[in-house]
């Protein structure tokens, strides 16, 4: 499979409905059993029981979860961020937020929308 369907924005997949694909039975059907397990296994176990790998998990309580998680992936393909490139800038800005590049703007933004300055003191004594 060509990395590019998967991470650029102009792939045919923005256009496909991946949850209706995904759904059909052959979807999970074709894939070998050891790896429905491997899937399953990337799942939360519900009711402490292993789930059947025979059984298609998008017929099953975590369907929800998945279409959602699909929809997500289907935005962030569209949008364009699942890219090296910005994926790669993103772990750069994650670094430079760490250091308090942005703490400046983050406080003027903050000051802005809520009138005020952040003061620290005033959440004291209040758990996270």
């Amino acid at each position: 499979m060509s990395d590019r369907l998967i991470t650029q924005a102009n792939s045919r997949l923005t256009k496909a409905n991946l949850v209706t694909l995904l759904t059909r039975e052959e979807a999970w059907s074709s894939l070998s059993l050891e790896t429905r397990r491997e899937l399953y296994n990337m799942l939360p176990l519900g009711n402490n029981s292993a789930p059947d790998p025979d059984v298609h998990p998008l017929k099953t309580s975590y369907a929800k979860y998945i279409k959602h998680f699909i929809y997500e992936w289907e935005q962030d393909l569209a949008a364009g961020r699942n890219t090296a490139k910005w994926q790669r800038e993103a772990k750069q800005a994650t670094g430079e937020r760490m250091s308090g590049a942005y703490d400046e703007w983050k406080e003027k933004e903050r000051e802005e929308h809520w009138g005020q300055k952040y003061d620290p003191e005033h959440f004291k004594g209040f758990k996270q």
